[in-house]
């Protein structure tokens, strides 16, 4: 636990906010061992296994809790069939606090140069198929050398409820593209790459043309074959659709794929055609079978960012595997 050390560790930032109303709050009296309880209690949403990893007895924590609504005027926490459930207020007031506790603990760790090599933890990373394949493998052997003693533990990355996982701290960091970069101020976003859509087909499609060094699909071929989508949903229509619907043209989807990881795949055992992210194509060229082709369409490009809480930048481990990570993405 944290000793009140409230005013010089800028817990005037909290007192602040918009969102909440103070009755005569005194920084030299408030308990910053408090924030410690509510962190934990945003965290676990349960009174009796947040006071479990406090070390605190459950009546302790309940008392703590008590202290904390009377000093931001809000119940903060409310009692709900699973445990307890944050009010809008607790909501605002996370981010805040978990960047109060990261600078404090960044303040009490020894100085010295930071070495990879003496960290032992394990990082929770979120993410697609594709920047598993596109970001975390090429970066896993550097993290490995550098860092014997980390782990990493992937998640599946689900925009919905991404945000409210890395506030809670149960992911350290996500790894996602397009619409899934589109983050509040509170959660901090690096880039890593850009991406293109590319097209793929089996090694000698008879729609092939190679010109000026690559090979390409006129349109009328684009059109005239079926059509592999990779779809989590089962949706049939994607964003080659949309390009082609401004053209007053239309493909033809055979077969929606859940996992794209699986999509080179049925491209090379069929004459089908695919798009897909190029990355992936190129990985996946050898064991697939199949041949890129540069697409008759303009398609967009997106950005391929990892994304952690801001309140975390200063913690030297969580910054030092960002940095292998954007290293080993952008060296692609």
């Amino acid at each position: 636990m944290l000793h009140s050390c409230a005013d010089d560790l800028g817990v005037h930032k909290l007192v602040i906010s918009e969102f909440v109303t103070m009755k005569d709050f005194d920084l030299t009296r408030f308990d910053l061992n408090l924030l410690v309880v509510f962190d934990a209690l945003w965290r676990e949403r349960h009174v009796g296994r947040a006071a479990n990893i406090l070390h605190l007895s459950q009546s302790a924590t309940s008392h703590a809790l008590s202290r904390l609504r009377d000093a931001f005027d809000d119940q903060l926490y409310i009692r709900s069939p699973k445990g307890i459930e944050p009010t809008p207020v607790a909501v605002a007031l996370a981010p805040q606090v978990n960047e109060i506790l990261g600078a404090v603990r960044e303040v009490a760790t020894p100085r010295g140069p930071f070495d990879p090599a003496k960290v032992k933890a394990a990082f929770n990373v979120a993410a697609t198929d594709f920047t598993i394949m596109a970001v975390v493998s090429p970066s896993l052997r550097v993290i490995q050398e550098q860092a014997p003693g980390v782990v990493l533990k992937m998640f599946p990355a689900d925009q919905d409820t991404a945000i409210q996982k890395l506030d809670a701290g149960e992911f350290d960091i996500a790894i996602g593209s397009g619409s899934f970069t589109k983050f509040p101020a509170r959660i901090r976003s690096e880039s890593l790459f850009k991406e293109r859509f590319i097209g793929i087909v089996r090694s000698g499609h008879p729609a092939l043309i190679k010109r000026r060094g690559k090979f390409r699909m006129d349109l009328d071929e684009f059109l005239r074959y079926p059509h592999v989508l990779a779809s989590p949903r089962g949706d049939v229509r994607g964003a080659v659709d949309d390009a082609l619907e401004l053209l007053g043209k239309k493909r033809i989807v055979a077969a929606t794929c859940p996992n794209f990881l699986a999509v080179p795949f049925l491209v090379g055992a069929s004459d089908s055609i695919a798009v897909i992210a190029e990355r992936a194509a190129l990985q996946m060229k050898a064991a697939a079978g199949i041949d890129l082709f540069e697409l008759p369409i303009a398609l967009p490009t997106w950005e391929v960012a990892a994304v952690y809480a801001a309140g975390r930048t200063q913690e030297s481990a969580l910054q030092w595997l960002c940095d292998v990570l954007k290293k080993a993405a952008s060296g692609y």
